[in-house]
């Protein structure tokens, strides 16, 4: 693990605290600092984390699914799908082959698996694996 690895960098003394923490922390091996607040700030929602989590345990859900678990008719879906999409934590895809090809699916991403199983292992001390 790239946290394990014995470093020879500067100290945060020395300059830049989030350039410190790239090389201490992700290495390049899973983005960078900015990339990880970025997917956490959009799991600040609570809703972008429940669609997330409930992604987590069916794996794949279509968007008329979703909406229906929301019900909210203000809430806006699509922008906050596209959120966590972009942060790649969700994935868009295909219907499933016993789907209906005419609607947009849901898949989570490793990322996000991750983002979820953390939190199931820190809140509730049980590997989800």
């Amino acid at each position: 693990m790239a946290a394990e690895t014995a470093y020879t960098t500067s100290t945060p003394d020395d300059g830049d605290l989030e350039q410190y923490v790239d090389q201490r922390l992700f290495d390049g091996s899973m983005g960078t600092l900015a990339d990880h607040a970025t997917r956490k700030a959009a799991l600040g929602d609570e809703r972008r984390y429940a669609i997330l989590f409930l992604l987590r345990e069916r794996d794949e859900v279509a968007r008329a699914e979703l909406a229906g678990a929301i019900d909210d008719d203000s809430f806006d879906l699509s922008h906050h799908l596209g959120k966590l999409v972009d942060v790649g934590l969700v994935a868009r895809t295909g219907a499933p082959d016993d789907g209906d090809g005419r609607q947009t699916f849901y898949k989570i991403t490793h990322l996000g698996r991750q983002e979820i199983d953390a939190d199931r292992r820190n809140i509730t001390g049980v590997d989800p694996s």
